[in-house]
């Protein structure tokens, strides 16, 4: 009887042993697949929306990876930003008096911004500050319905050619009182490029980052399949107009359905056309897809203000680039024609 006991005792040590050793190897095999790339999505409010950035690598740098994609992002925000104290502002307060001396990185973006409103013929213009002021989108109080004397006044002091820049002593001039620069339509594209160049120097294998919508990507997911950035309708968030499968480059959207007033039945958004002092009309949104986020932030805005009639035209300058519109009749058009970027779903 005793000899069948320990019997039955070793055979129940020995499949105890046996159930220890799957169970060490699965912990083994769960050990290493967390060694292998993996993801992790950290969100914050910045630039006044919220900015998901989502990192893949090795499990125990993500979250240094996602802090510093961040910090970036933030940086940029405290350099560029039009309400706050900030390089920028002090120009805006020296308009008219004195050169501003700022620092270097401001002076290429400000020059960059010059730059695509010559492409655009100022459908962007960077010193259209005085209307932002006016109509006041991004401002804390919230927007307002400024009557037809205060645009008239404000149009007066919005000309990008005016500005003088001085490279070599690190200065900045608008010759007016009054002018103010405005870098709220480049400013997203180039924080999310900047926090994209800092990730991959770190050694991140892939990003997405998402500034209310506004999309840097490169590499691919965990699992090595492309990003897929969705399109939404204009007037109906639950649906989405188009897909973009994305690797590295930039999708940005700009529309009259994010931040707006709406008065008499009439819809007042905030993207300022600077040669009528209101907002643009023609277009519901603009999607661009381009190689980076400093172009696809700018080029959008600009193609809303420039309108169905003067849009295609201007497109065909830029065989790289590929743009989704929905017209105010809700009408989706692709640019060029026939491009398979986009993965439409309506």
């Amino acid at each position: 009887m005793r000899f069948k006991e320990r019997l039955k005792k070793l055979k129940r040590r020995i499949s105890i042993a046996i159930m220890l050793c799957i169970s060490v190897f699965f912990f083994v095999v769960s050990c290493s697949d967390k060694d292998s790339d993996t993801s992790l999505k950290v969100g914050r409010i910045l630039m006044g929306t919220l900015v998901e950035v989502t990192v893949v690598g090795a499990p125990n740098q993500l979250k240094e990876f996602a802090e510093a994609a961040l910090t970036e992002i933030k940086r940029v925000e405290d350099l560029t930003s039009f309400h706050k104290e900030s390089d920028l502002k002090q120009i805006n307060n020296d308009a008219g008096r004195s050169p501003t001396k700022v620092n270097p990185e401001l002076i290429s973006l400000i020059q960059r911004s010059l730059d695509i409103a010559e492409q655009t013929d100022g459908a962007f213009d960077p010193t259209i500050g005085p209307l932002s002021r006016l109509w006041n989108f991004s401002g804390p109080e919230g927007p307002r319905l400024p009557n037809e004397s205060e645009i008239v006044e404000a149009r007066k002091k919005v000309n990008w050619r005016k500005l003088d820049i001085s490279p070599d002593k690190h200065e900045v001039f608008l010759p007016e009182e009054g002018m103010a620069l405005d870098l709220g339509g480049i400013a997203k594209g180039y924080a999310l490029n900047r926090a994209a160049e800092i990730l991959k120097s770190k050694g991140a294998k892939g990003a997405l980052l998402n500034a209310g919508g506004d999309i840097v990507t490169f590499g691919s997911k965990s699992d090595g399949r492309p990003w897929k950035v969705g399109i939404q309708d204009p007037r109906d968030k639950s649906r989405i107009e188009a897909v973009v499968d994305m690797e590295a480059g930039a999708v940005f959207t700009s529309g009259d359905y994010e931040r707006f007033l709406e008065k008499d039945g009439k819809r007042y958004h905030h993207v300022l056309d600077p040669s009528t002092g209101y907002p643009a009309e023609g277009f519901e949104s603009v999607t661009i897809v381009a190689p980076d986020g400093f172009r696809a932030d700018g080029l959008s805005a600009a193609v809303l203000v420039l309108g169905p009639d003067k849009a295609k035209l201007f497109l065909e300058k830029y065989p790289n680039i590929s743009c989704l519109v929905v017209d105010q009749s809700g009408k989706i058009g692709v640019y060029p024609e026939g491009s398979s970027v986009f993965e439409l779903k309506n």
